[in-house]
């Protein structure tokens, strides 16, 4: 149990009374924030305390004020950006501490609209909407309402990723409030270390303010949801299994899925040319695909902000669900074994109240790889030469809390088939998207031995107490 009047007089120290800073149970700041998560399941915890600092200064005297208390285990913090973590303890703590980072905002070009720096408290739509005015864009969220700073810090991909890397790769610079209180600034040039070990680290070095990235430039995209009738699925798989392994053009970004909804099933394939090119040849093998669902066809030519709007719609804010992930090598055999695998779980769980299913297959391409590395490192360390691979994506959605033991126990158990298949098949890669990962699994370990050895390195040096790895126990720890 923690103690909660020497957190509260600790905290009223540094933020005094004010009810929009420090938020008690039941006022309407705290509300409101307990509410406003994207998973039911992150709002179902109840911190003792919920803080919405707004200013830089009142995260460092926070962290300063509650070091103490976490290190001696009288209390445990979360650190939360716009909640877009769908698991309980994601972002939020149950009787702890939870610092809300929403009122950092900002969306700031510089003098020669080559870099944007933003607030983790944004979210997507906010940064494309200022940088399309200027002709550019980012390497941010391909869905819109995602927040800032946890898809940063968990790698992330955007619909650039083919020439840019991962979205992380796109950061030239992190602002982070260290253990001790302190404020840097951390760069290829400053902080080298810890600069590459926030790209994919998650929470375990510190509060991230805000991240200031390269901007590229933008016009029309064309692309949208091209939906498919289930018998498609050998050809549109077959043909995903090509793309992932032979197309040069860098300047496509594909996501094909099976999907189950309101006693149906489909097959979707999301896919993008970012230079505007209608019905390119590198995606001719997609929109080509039959039989297609034609009326619900939405390809056409827009922008970044227009497709991740699209996206944004196939959210279920508020619900009950979470995601899961495996990484592998692309194998037609392997898919279909996954999806009659995938077809065998269904009637377990889809008979519960609101029930959606999605199960995607996202490919990192060699390019994509390859463009990572250049740009200088980061936490996942994933050599282009592992490549290609793809990342599956498991995402139940459901509505009733009396369902929560049978889909979780029965998607564990197929997240555990997938990676006996996959491995025993010698298809199954270490890594795991942070992005989506399932709580229960060790992402850090998928990262690679050598770049644990670095992270830790990092953890003793800027952290040598520990006190976000003991102390922030939600996101996806380094060993101690």
């Amino acid at each position: 149990m923690f103690d909660n009047d020497r957190i509260l007089n600790s905290l009223a120290t540094v933020l005094g009374q004010d009810s929009e800073l420090l938020c008690n149970p039941g006022s309407e700041g705290y509300d409101e924030s307990n509410s406003s998560y994207f998973s039911a399941l992150a709002s179902a915890l109840k911190p003792s305390f919920i803080l919405r600092p707004k200013t830089i200064e009142q995260v460092q005297e926070v962290i300063r004020a509650l070091g103490p208390l976490v290190l001696e285990g009288s209390c445990r913090i979360a650190i939360r950006g716009t909640g877009h973590t769908p698991f309980a303890g994601g972002a939020n703590i149950q009787d702890g501490v939870t610092i809300d980072l929403r009122n950092f905002k900002g969306v700031v070009l510089d003098a020669e609209e080559s870099t944007v720096k933003v607030g983790v408290g944004e979210t997507w739509d906010k940064v494309y909407a200022e940088l399309e005015k200027h002709g550019l864009t980012t390497a941010g969220a391909r869905v819109n309402n995602v927040g800032v700073g946890g898809f940063i810090l968990g790698g992330a991909l955007s619909l650039i990723s083919s020439r840019r890397g991962f979205s992380c790769d796109s950061v030239t610079e992190f602002q982070v409030v260290l253990a001790a209180g302190e404020l840097v600034r951390a760069s290829a040039d400053e902080h080298p270390d810890l600069f590459i070990a926030l790209k994919g680290g998650l929470n375990n070095f510190g509060v991230v303010t805000s991240v200031t990235m390269k901007t590229y430039n933008s016009g029309d995209v064309w692309g949208g949801v091209v939906y498919y009738q289930p018998e498609a699925f050998t050809d549109l798989f077959h043909r995903a299994c090509d793309f992932a392994r032979d197309e040069l053009d860098e300047e496509v970004h594909v996501m094909c899925s099976a999907g189950y909804g309101f006693g149906h099933t489909a097959l979707t394939c999301v896919m993008y040319h970012t230079q505007g090119q209608v019905n390119p040849p590198s995606l001719q093998r997609f929109t080509s695909v039959q039989p297609q669902i034609e009326q619900m066809s939405s390809l056409r030519t827009s922008t970044t902000l227009g497709f991740t709007e699209e996206l944004a719609k196939f959210s279920s804010v508020g619900r009950r669900q979470y995601w899961a992930t495996v990484t592998i090598k692309p194998d037609f055999d392997l898919i279909q074994t996954f999806y009659d695998k995938w077809q065998h779980v269904l009637p377990k769980v889809k008979d519960t109240e609101g029930f959606t299913f999605s199960f995607g297959f996202q490919p990192l391409t060699k390019s994509l790889l390859k463009h990572s590395q250049e740009a200088g490192g980061n936490a996942m360390d994933i050599s282009p030469a592992d490549g290609p691979l793809f990342i599956v994506l498991i995402n139940p959605v459901w509505t009733n809390p009396a369902d929560d033991n049978r889909i979780f126990g029965a998607i564990e158990d197929f997240l555990v088939e997938l990676r006996q298949i996959a491995s025993e098949r010698g298809l199954l890669h270490r890594y795991i998207f942070a992005n989506y990962a399932y709580w229960k699994d060790d992402v850090m370990a998928g990262y690679g031995a050598d770049s644990i050895e670095r992270m830790k390195a990092v953890s003793a040096k800027y952290d040598p107490e520990g006190l976000f790895q003991k102390g922030v126990p939600g996101g996806f720890k380094l060993p101690l």
